[in-house]
């Protein structure tokens, strides 16, 4: 949908032109406080995660590997204390399981990243399962999660549940994932609710897929894959932000100014400002010029904010 004006376009080569001018004077960031965490490892891709308004612990969890290619969002569901932990060993299971695939070769190299997302689910569907067994309170925990990989101008998206990716191209700002909810499925692609009347709707919350759900063997996750171009712009969110703010808000501040830091941080604290109902989680990634080939995802992390719990 077209939601920007055309004078993005000249803003986006201002963007790509400052990407290119300093790469050597970029340092990463990691900022932590008890509400929020902020990690930035590389100048085109930041990372936050904040608790809101009206919750008292933070379920959401993150991950950026180190060369900045790989990353994954993850809500948790489950009540106290069960949620959190879904998530922490969601996030440890995919990024250990791309890491331990080892390295992509030859010209089918896609595929295999494809392969590989849908196996790393698999093995964070596995996981989070044998916790709940070996648990009793632990009983009905799960997550939703959405993870990206970026290899050269190929974007992979994996994702379950009601997390979703947003992809800004030029002027056109685009949801590129549907969500495994109930309300979604039911109302919205039957075309009885709008998805911005879904976006208040009280049901919207029952999730149908996502990982240590009880009622759900397996996991079947839905893969996407687009090409990317310099300056487009990519987010991963949890649903804290896309229920607190509409596609048009949200489209206006990630095709704004600023460094993907700052525009993260503005998507969160506008956010909490709507209301902060929920855990707001939010990855922004600029894609440029520099992009190489990923020899390795998910190796040596250094902007991970999920903590194991066992």
């Amino acid at each position: 949908m077209k939601m920007l004006v055309e004078s993005v376009r000249s803003r986006l080569q201002m963007r790509r032109d400052a990407i290119t001018a300093h790469p050597d004077e970029w340092e990463p960031v990691s900022e932590e406080s008890p509400r929020r965490r902020l990690s930035a490892p590389t100048l085109q891709l930041c990372a936050v995660t904040d608790v809101g308004k009206c919750r008292s612990n933070n379920e959401d969890r993150y991950f950026l590997s180190a060369e900045g290619r790989l990353w994954i969002v993850s809500d948790g569901m489950g009540g106290q204390a069960a949620g959190e932990v879904a998530s922490a060993l969601t996030i440890q299971a995919i990024s250990e399981s791309m890491h331990a695939a080892g390295p992509d070769t030859g010209a089918v190299t896609g595929l295999c990243l494809r392969d590989r997302l849908v196996a790393a689910f698999a093995t964070a569907q596995d996981r989070v399962s044998a916790h709940v067994l070996k648990n009793d309170g632990c009983k009905g925990m799960g997550c939703t999660a959405i993870a990206g990989v970026v290899d050269g101008d190929a974007l992979h998206i994996c994702h379950v549940g009601d997390v979703r990716c947003y992809h800004l191209s030029e002027c056109e700002f685009k949801r590129l994932t549907n969500d495994h909810s109930w309300v979604w499925e039911k109302l919205v692609m039957t075309g009885l609710l709008t998805p911005e009347q879904a976006r208040s709707h009280p049901e919207r919350g029952k999730v149908t897929r996502g990982i240590g759900l009880a009622k759900q063997s397996g996991v079947e996750p839905d893969l996407i894959s687009v090409t990317l171009k310099p300056g487009d712009r990519v987010m991963l969110c949890s649903d804290g932000l896309w229920e607190a703010l509409g596609d048009d808000e949200i489209a206006a501040v990630v095709g704004s100014d600023g460094s993907m830091r700052q525009l993260a941080s503005v998507l969160v604290d506008r956010a909490n400002a709507a209301g902060g109902e929920d855990n707001i989680t939010v990855i922004l990634y600029e894609h440029s010029q520099t992009a190489v080939d990923l020899p390795d995802v998910g190796r040596n992390a250094s902007a991970d904010s999920s903590r194991e719990e066992e």
